[in-house]
């Protein structure tokens, strides 16, 4: 009898632990702070690239009573105490990051991350598993250098342009220009610059699409070059509109950064690459960069004809096979470009 007291007694005991201790709720009293912390840093740099830090969202109680403090192993400095600072990324290949800390006497701590992937800066040592051509050319404009390949009846950019001139990166990260080239509406695709008009001229034929932001002697491809790129890599011609079955496999590449796969994986498009064209799946924007989305999983290209207020691209998505043909707004849409080159002008550009 002695023993099932003994037990009934430590029963009610451990219970009693249970119930103050594991149903203990927060502090009542506990303050925290107001706002949203927040800070920036690129999702992808380059080797010892140096950027300006600031933490921002906390609202109450005041800067002069919340102590900042960045950290971050192979960062230098590695911490640094202060609302703002400037920070080196690591020399190294790699994914790093930087954590921020706010704290205020009286206040739950607040804390953050954030990565920045640091990449090669040039492209032919940047990306691995790519199909890159030994024909390359230097656009006078900047100096980057942009690989192609005969394709049908033209010479096209296997990787997407980069100019500066106009456009956005995505999520304004510069090093994604060198890793996916920008991003442009059509407008600004079609004519080189800023504009607010709406355009409406019609380009067709073989290689006679506008120079827009290509390199000199290079062109935006009319609906006449995509098809021709098709048709080059299929049984029957391929007229533009069409949706290209099975093509949108055959022009992606299974490319990795970092040893990172770069598209999103679906076995309805295995992107065997078989072209060499390349294709990367670098996203879109819209609105002015107000929202970006899609990279890692699809891709759009403009094409040098419209439709109204609609300019026609081609795109290719990592759940599809296909190489398809759609149409945007001209002046909110952000995609990709590729240029192209008649052969017979190479040496008046070169």
């Amino acid at each position: 009898m002695a023993r099932k007291n003994t037990a009934l007694l430590f029963s009610l005991f451990f219970v009693s632990v249970i119930l103050l201790f594991g149903c203990k709720k927060d502090d009542p009293d506990t303050k925290y702070l107001f706002g949203s912390l927040a800070f920036e840093l690129p999702s992808y740099s380059f080797p010892g690239e140096v950027f300006d830090i600031e933490a921002t969202g906390i609202s109450k109680p005041g800067d002069d009573s919340v102590q900042y403090v960045f950290s971050g192993k192979y960062f230098t400095p590695d911490t640094i105490v202060g609302k703002k600072g400037t920070v080196k990324v690591p020399d190294s290949l790699g994914t790093y990051s930087l954590t921020l800390t706010a704290s205020a006497e009286g206040y739950a701590t607040s804390s953050i991350n954030r990565t920045t992937t640091v990449i090669h800066k040039q492209y032919a040592s940047m990306i691995r598993d790519i199909t890159l051509p030994a024909d390359s050319m230097t656009d006078p404009r900047d100096g980057h250098v942009y690989y192609y390949k005969r394709f049908g009846s033209l010479d096209w950019f296997v990787q997407n342009a980069n100019w500066d001139g106009v456009g956005l990166t995505y999520k304004n990260t510069p090093a994604l220009g060198y890793m996916m080239g920008r991003l442009y509406t059509w407008n600004e695709a079609v004519r080189g610059q800023e504009t607010s008009e709406i355009l409406s001229e019609e380009f067709s034929g073989i290689g006679n699409g506008p120079q827009g932001v290509c390199p000199p002697g290079w062109s935006l491809p009319t609906a006449e070059d995509w098809a021709d790129l098709a048709s080059t890599f299929s049984d029957a011609p391929r007229h533009f509109l069409d949706p290209w079955d099975g093509l949108g496999q055959e022009f992606s590449a299974d490319a990795t950064i970092n040893k990172e796969k770069m598209w999103k994986y679906h076995p309805d498009n295995i992107k065997t690459n078989t072209t060499g064209w390349n294709a990367l799946p670098a996203g879109y924007a819209i609105l002015e960069g107000d929202t970006f989305s899609g990279f890692g999983q699809t891709s759009f290209w403009w094409a040098a004809c419209s439709d109204g207020d609609m300019g026609y691209y081609r795109l290719i998505h990592y759940a599809m096979d296909r190489f398809s043909c759609a149409t945007a707004d001209k002046n909110a849409v952000y995609a990709s470009v590729r240029c192209v080159r008649k052969p017979d002008e190479a040496t008046q550009t070169e």
